[in-house]
């Protein structure tokens, strides 16, 4: 059992550790949309749908907060 034991162990371990890689990629690729929708709309590229997105009640665009990701 002892050796089975390990192995479960370890199969958790690498789960826990594919989460936190998984996780980290998602945040990058986050910032990652959200600056390139910032450089989209100065340039008067980004879709009217996609600028209602991240534009807030008060009319302010800020891809930043509604992808809740922190500027480089």
């Amino acid at each position: 059992m002892s050796e089975l034991t390990e192995l479960l162990k370890q199969k958790a371990e690498i789960e826990a550790k594919i989460e936190k890689v998984k996780a980290a990629e998602v945040d990058k690729m986050k910032l990652q949309f959200a600056e390139l929708a910032t450089q989209l709309r100065e340039l008067n590229a980004l879709p009217d749908v996609v600028t209602a997105l991240f534009t807030d009640k008060a009319g302010t665009f800020n891809a930043y907060r509604t992808m809740r990701v922190k500027k480089a």
